[in-house]
């Protein structure tokens, strides 16, 4: 399939509509609304309605997780909830007016679709303007080059001298962490109290933060890592592990090894600006942690959504010289 199934009955935990003509309107308002849009017709995941399941399946569904769904717990829905939305998604009946977003927690909610407004993606360092490429300033705190150890320059600046052919995203791989967050593609946030799910207009990238107090798992290593989040206050963290080597920081060739480590912190200004910062540690590659830091902001355009970037089919284009 072209688009990847972020979920089958995913997720927003919101306050319901007192005026619910149906209980299973308000389980569906809580939970489902968010992906599936008003009456289960569809959105960012497929339509639901006419609900052809069985509520047992739904139900097994919503637990086990599909796909790249998280499951589900009875925190967030209860089993009972879950078949009332079953029967209500039989016949939604009049049109419902979907409550904006909220999450029945003391946490801010990030819920939106965000996008950076700078020139990290091509390099996190100073760097002067190019053909195809804007010049930019350093987003390292306090400015300055990455702190590399003298035997990683060499490959960094192999990196670079290559960088046309050799930078993994135009290979269409994925980007990884924390290089998906200020790609110069918007991406969405989707809260709920035991997950943040993020997805992204590139390649369809999708996270599943888990917030339930979860560990990383055994050792493996992932194209995007391992991230588990928490709440410092009014700041979500998200520390990720289990990366692979493959991914860099940057069009220009900055790199890292499996050993990285990256904590990055959400912290909201206003509604519609966000702090974002990322501390990268790597004992393989640089002679000491780094943070970079830049703001996020919120998209306020009127009927937003997220594309299609099928860089896949770009890059198969390229291949056969064939055109779209």
């Amino acid at each position: 399939m072209r688009v990847m199934i972020l979920c089958f009955v995913i997720l927003l935990a919101g306050l319901t509509s007192a005026w619910a003509q149906h209980p299973g309107e308000a389980a569906y308002t809580k939970v489902c609304v968010a992906c599936h849009g008003p009456e289960g017709r569809g959105g960012l995941a497929p339509a639901l309605a006419p609900m052809s399941y069985d509520a047992d399946y739904v139900l097994a569904i919503v637990r086990e997780g599909y796909g790249q769904m998280p499951p589900i717990s009875a925190r967030e829905l209860t089993d009972e909830e879950v078949a009332q939305a079953v029967e209500y998604l039989r016949d939604p009946g009049a049109a419902m007016a979907a409550a904006p977003s909220e999450v029945a927690d003391e946490h801010p909610d990030l819920s939106g679709i965000w996008q950076t407004l700078n020139a990290a993606s091509w390099n996190l360092e100073d760097h002067n303007a190019q053909d195809g490429v804007p010049a930019g300033l350093s987003v390292l705190v306090g400015g300055g080059k990455i702190p590399y150890k003298e035997e990683a320059l060499r490959q960094r600046q192999e990196n670079y001298d290559n960088r046309s052919t050799a930078d993994p995203v135009r290979q269409c791989f994925l980007p990884g962490v924390p290089r998906i967050t200020y790609m110069p593609f918007p991406f969405r946030i989707i809260q709920t109290p035991d997950h943040m799910v993020m997805t992204y207009e590139f390649a369809h990238a999708v996270r599943i933060i888990y917030t339930d107090g979860s560990p990383h798992p055994l050792p493996n290593d992932f194209w995007m890592g391992d991230s588990r989040g928490h709440w410092e206050g009014d700041t979500f963290t998200v520390d990720t592990t289990h990366f692979n080597d493959q991914t860099w920081f940057d069009a220009a060739g900055n790199y890292h090894s499996s050993q990285l480590h990256v904590v990055e912190r959400f912290t909201p200004v206003n509604d519609n600006l966000i702090t974002y910062e990322a501390t990268i540690e790597d004992p393989e590659v640089f002679t000491r942690p780094w943070t970079i830091r830049m703001p996020l902001y919120r998209r306020m355009e009127e009927n937003l959504r997220i594309l299609d970037y099928d860089c896949v089919d770009f890059f198969l284009d390229s291949l056969t010289g064939s055109q779209g």
